[in-house]
């Protein structure tokens, strides 16, 4: 597998539960256990867990036989030893309800219970029963005997909460939660039957060989006698699960594959509620519909061994936010479909290890909407039996194949081709945590709107289980589940330090990082001195080591000084993939900590280094050529190299990004660190959505390379905000560059022979010019607009010629500063279509663009004259209020959002 692969799966992961040792050092960061204001909180439990069998639990005062954990009979009203079991059994009618316990005090299935005896299909058989449950009582089996069925025409009202859920588990379940609370039970499942639900709704195949209204058949699993499922009642109510945990269930009830599932809805109408359900670690299918129309949502399955999500016999529901989580090496399908089902699916995170994300075959059809599938094995088992799917803005991300070449892979490949929206070839980039990171999001993603296509959905404008508003400590999840909002450990590779942030815990990053390392969100990191990702490959990537850094959505990196700084080598490669509303932060100590003057603050730590293999045209060595490579500014013992001959060199990916009060003068000689600099960056690079704010130095700086990139904010910075040497020969749209009163330089530098090509780019500024040119710059200019308190060029003899076309130039000093090549500028600038050299500008909320840029004309082919841009219709950075991509990940611009 693939390095980039093993980082993604990685990425992709389940829940890991690691140690890490604590160590205490000193800068000022709160002591263990104290927080500060403003921050997320204390990371919560790792989710419910059961009473513990120690202790002495006492009998209800009636109505249950009870034992204790040594076997002994407990009388009503009595304590026992340690964990009291107040047992049901036989046949439930009329209300039964279970109460919260006194402590230690456990309800136990005691073999098959049955909630009422089956009505029939117009329940004027048998006799209703109605089993309510409370809030956080807990119900164990002890063995696959031991299972729960909630006949038709009975019902079963367990109505949870969200920190008190219902949990349905085995008596080995108890201690191992004692022993450690959280435990996930890795590997463990059958320890005891599960649950089943039996309804009134539609099915499409029948024990007596009958299709329709009359239409019923008999449950799996359950024997001695017969359950009884289907009938003609769409809208029928079996009751409610809400908050519902089933754990480590699931049995072969007679050895003849007649399993038990975690819980099975045979025939359930849409007048039962089922929202916040969890199965965790079951033998068979965590949950499997056979037939009717119930809808369900927020459904979690974790660690299952045969399929998660089964559905058969024509369910026909719908189901939203739901997490698939299969387990590494158990397991089979992500979801098994069959039975000529047809339902509707919407918001889906489906991750595993296993045979196929989906199987598909006997007529099943079915709409999915707005899903992510990060797959190990093959995304699809399409048979030749199956119907036509509809799918719409799914990412599938299979590192196994599409599909496993069955008869029918040309239909499914139609199919999703068919579809809006859906990627086959575009990497799932959610977090460990299953939220979602950038190719989940607006714009990368387009979502459907779920609310047009059916009304049982609510709207959720994102792909995958969990929206960009969800965090680890803060998602459906968190609180009720098991396994899935455990309390963060720092990540091996880092070194937790006991200390805390804004009730983060701080962990420490330091050296060279030679493995695949990823800084996952609610915890923050520190960098300490300089920190290498991976060691120098060198030109042709025969020496050194690779390794890539990934940075999950919302998390932050600081350093203390100047000397704190992160170094990316050649052939290693940076994933700091953030979202519009969980960029990822690199800032310093004192603004994690809101300390000083943040308008003035610059040059608090060091900042971001990346290097690359891609051509550059000044040579440490002298040489210029397929071998040209040089020393980084700003990093030193040692020194860094960049450059090579690989155009395309890839270096990672930077979506999302903050850098801020960054740069220092590493020796005191000049040899300065930027916000970012890039040293021969290539064009496999992604950068989109960057912000540089207040750095010391220059806001970013390229030397050399072919990197391209789009949407740049470069604010407050107190040299130049973006400076370009060595020959970089790349292309950047969407540049927004606002110079700080009294501080900066220039708002561009352009020197060394570089020939980029910029467009729509908004340049506000008072310091210097608005443009220095040298040393051989050319490079070409489009749907500009200048607006700058200075001069708008200064333009030095030893430039090349730019080109400008569509560019509005409203300088109060001057065109130019009457440099020795002043007319060569001037030149250049009148030979370009529809430049204005006497713009007023009328731009609104700063950067947006007001009735004078909407009335100048743009250059409208960009995507001819560069394959990186895109074609737009405006010059600017920012066409008009509804143009919103600079908004929300950015500090400082919008007003009401600080840095």
């Amino acid at each position: 597998m693939s390095q980039n692969t093993t980082l993604k799966r990685f990425l992709m992961a389940g829940v890991a539960l690691a140690l890490a040792t604590a160590c205490t050092q000193g800068d000022g960061i709160e002591s263990p256990g104290a927080t500060t204001t403003g921050g997320a909180g204390p990371t919560p439990a790792p989710g419910p867990t059961t009473p513990a069998p120690t202790g002495g639990g006492t009998c209800p005062a009636s109505g249950f036989t009870c034992v204790d954990s040594t076997g002994a009979s407990v009388a009503a009203g009595q304590q026992g030893s340690g964990t009291v079991f107040a047992q049901i059994s036989g046949q439930l009618t009329g209300t039964t309800t279970l109460e919260t316990l006194p402590a230690n005090t456990v309800y136990e299935l005691v073999g098959r219970l049955d909630v009422g005896i089956d009505g029939g299909l117009d329940c004027s058989a048998g006799q209703a029963g109605t089993l309510v449950i409370a809030p956080g009582v807990t119900i164990v089996g002890d063995e696959g005997g031991d299972y729960v069925i909630v006949n038709r025409c009975s019902q079963i009202q367990a109505d949870g909460a969200a920190n008190n859920p219902i949990i349905f588990t085995s008596k080995a379940d108890l201690v191992r939660q004692a022993t450690n609370p959280g435990d996930v039970g890795s590997g463990i499942n059958a320890e005891w039957g599960g649950l089943v639900i039996l309804g009134r709704a539609p099915i499409n195949e029948c024990s007596t060989g009958m299709v329709g209204v009359d239409c019923e058949n008999v449950i799996e699993g359950a024997t001695n006698p017969d359950a009884i499922y289907g009938g003609n009642q769409a809208n029928d109510s079996s009751g409610t699960l809400r908050y519902v945990q089933v754990r480590f269930a699931g049995f072969d009830i007679d050895g003849n594959g007649n399993e038990l599932n975690g819980i099975s809805f045979g025939g359930v109408g849409t007048g039962t509620t089922l929202d916040f359900i969890q199965v965790h670690h079951n033998l068979d299918d965590g949950v499997e519909f056979f037939g009717g129309t119930a809808n369900i949502s927020h459904l979690a399955l974790t660690g299952n061994f045969d399929d998660s999500l089964d559905t058969d016999l024509g369910w026909s529901g719908a189901a939203q936010f739901v997490l698939i989580n299969q387990t590494d090496g158990n397991g089979d399908n992500g979801m098994e479909m069959s039975g000529d089902t047809d339902p509707t699916i919407a918001n889906f995170t489906t991750v595993g290890a296993a045979s196929n994300a989906f199987r598909m075959n006997s007529g099943h059809a079915g709409d999915f909407y707005n899903g992510v599938v990060s797959y190990t094995g093959n995304c699809f088992r399409f048979e030749g039996s199956a119907g036509t799917p509809t799918f719409n803005s799914i990412l599938f991300d299979c590192s196994g194949a599409l599909t496993n070449d069955m008869p029918d892979t040309p239909a499914l490949v139609a199919a999703i081709n068919a579809g809006a929206n859906n990627t086959t070839n575009v990497p799932a980039t959610i977090t460990s945590n299953f939220l979602p990171g950038p190719n989940e999001t607006p714009p990368a993603a387009t979502p459907v709107d779920v609310t047009a296509v059916n009304p049982f959905f609510v709207a959720a404008d994102y792909l995958g289980a969990f929206g960009p508003d969800e965090t680890e400590t803060n998602n459906w999840t968190t609180g009720w589940t098991l396994g899935l909002a455990p309390a963060l450990s720092c990540p091996t590779g880092t070194t937790a330090t006991g200390t805390m942030i804004n009730g983060l815990e701080v962990c420490d990053v330091s050296g060279t990082i030679t493995q695949d390392l990823t800084l996952t969100r609610g915890l923050i990191y520190r960098l300490s001195g300089r920190v290498d990702v991976g060691v120098d490959v060198g030109i042709d990537g025969s020496s050194g080591s690779s390794v890539a850094l990934a940075i999950e959505a919302g998390t932050t990196i600081f350093g203390a000084s100047g000397a704190d700084y992160l170094v990316v080598n050649r052939g290693s490669e940076l994933f700091a993939n953030g979202t519009a509303d969980s960029p990822v932060v690199m800032t310093s100590a004192n603004d994690v900590k809101n300390v000083g003057d943040r308008a003035a603050a610059n040059g608090e730590w060091g900042g971001l280094v990346i290097l690359g293999r891609a051509p550059i045209n000044e040579c440490s060595a002298g040489m210029v050529g397929v071998d040209c490579e040089n020393v980084i500014e700003g990093a030193t013992n040692p020194d860094a190299l960049y450059g090579g001959n690989l155009v395309g060199d890839s270096s990672g990916s930077l979506q999302y990004l903050q850098v801020k009060f960054a740069g220092f003068d590493i020796d005191g000689n000049g040899n300065e660190l930027n916000g970012i600099s890039f040293g021969g960056v290539g064009s496999g690079t992604t950068l989109n959505h960057i912000q540089v704010h207040n750095n010391f130095d220059d806001g970013i700086e390229f030397f050399g390379g072919t990197a391209n990139a789009s949407n740049i904010v470069l604010t407050g910075n107190f040299d130049d905000s973006l400076d370009t040497d060595l020959g970089w020969a790349g292309s950047l749209q969407f540049l927004i560059i606002e110079q700080q009163n009294g501080n900066g330089d220039n708002a561009m530098e352009m020197s060394g022979d570089t020939d980029p090509t910029i467009a729509n780019f908004t340049t506000i500024g008072a310091a210097s010019n608005a443009f220095r040119m040298n040393s051989g710059h050319a490079g070409d200019f489009y749907n500009g607009v200048v607006d700058y308190d200075g001069n708008c060029f200064r333009f030095e003899g030893s430039a090349g010629t730019p080109t400008f076309n569509s560019v509005n130039f409203d300088c109060s000093g001057a065109l130019t500063n009457d440099m020795p090549d002043t007319p060569a500028l001037v030149a250049a600038v009148n030979a370009g279509a529809d430049n204005n050299t006497s713009f007023s500008t009328s731009l609104m909320s700063r950067v947006v663009n007001g009735p004078n840029e909407d009335s100048a004309t743009a250059v409208t082919n960009l995507s001819s004259i560069n394959p990186f841009l895109v074609d737009v219709d405006y010059v600017g950075a920012v066409e008009d209020v509804n143009d919103t991509w600079w908004r929300g990940w950015t500090c400082g611009l919008e007003a009401g959002s600080s840095c």
